[in-house]
């Protein structure tokens, strides 16, 4: 790999052997560099690899403009979200998580600071993403001493969300804000009596996130011509089947696609499952 820029003592711009930019992460690994140099690839421990050489020069500007050792944190809770999510990340969380975070601690120092009225929605459709966002908050407060309530963790869950499924964070917002008044109208169908504290509850909720993530992406689950399926569900649980039916109905409306008509079955059952036993 060649060395276009020395960002820090720890960070370097570099491109490899097809000309694409990659962004070197290691102790001491910009020291006496200069560019042109080859970089030898036993001293990098972290190469970050962007979809585009757009991102790539975003996110060099970026590390560039930043306090090396808050880029490096910022990179260990990408590498836990990773680890603990299991699931893939688009590259692009380098930038915008880092540039949040960064921000956040400027922010904090000052003495300024925002609540986030979505908490209690993203702990509970957002429980592995947020686990991550109390340990961001851990982490910066053991090593740069800054010390945030629990909405930064809701803030830093989002940016994860957004990087899991390729969201802008003004969707993963809409898609939340979806999710709450959802919840909130749940309170109008006391007869439905739901228990929060089931495990069948923490079902129904994986199920309606799902259910508002596909509704948004324009995906649903493809309809089995079941007629029977879904007019036995009617019957047996005829409360709950009115329920999810005008649940959904109102998330068609705000999503701007249709669902399958199994979609309010599969929800009912799952109300069923989640309501307190007499």
């Amino acid at each position: 790999m060649r060395v276009l820029k020395v960002i820090n003592n720890n960070i370097v711009s570099c491109e490899d052997e097809q000309g694409r930019e990659l962004i070197a992460m290691g102790r001491g690994l910009g020291y006496s560099l200069r560019p042109g140099d080859e970089l030898e690839s036993s001293r990098v421990e972290k190469l970050f690899r962007m979809d585009t050489p757009a991102d790539a020069r975003r996110l060099t500007d970026l590390f560039s403009s930043l306090p090396a050792r808050q880029v490096e944190l910022c990179s260990q809770i990408v590498d836990r979200a990773t680890r603990d999510l299991g699931r893939r990340l688009s590259p692009s969380v380098y930038i915008t998580l880092t540039d949040h975070v960064c921000f956040a601690i400027e922010r904090q120092r000052s003495g300024a600071s925002f609540p986030n009225t979505l908490l209690a929605e993203v702990r509970t459709f957002y429980a592995d993403e947020y686990k991550v966002g109390k340990y961001a908050l851990e982490l910066l407060a053991r090593e740069l001493g800054v010390y945030f309530p629990d909405d930064e963790a809701a803030n830093i869950a989002l940016h994860l969300v957004n990087a899991e499924y390729g969201n802008s964070l003004s969707d993963t917002l809409h898609i939340t804000q979806t999710l709450h008044d959802i919840l909130s109208s749940l309170d109008g169908w006391p007869c439905l009596r739901l228990d929060p504290q089931s495990r069948f509850y923490d079902e129904f909720t994986v199920n309606l996130k799902f259910l508002v993530l596909r509704a948004f992406s324009g995906g649903s689950m493809p309809p089995r011509g079941d007629e029977r399926f879904v007019e036995s569900v009617r019957q047996c649980y005829p409360d709950e089947y009115q329920c999810a039916r005008q649940l959904v109905e109102g998330l068609e409306r705000r999503a701007g696609n249709v669902l399958a008509p199994e979609e309010s079955a599969y929800l009912a059952a799952s109300l069923h499952r989640a309501r307190r036993q007499p």
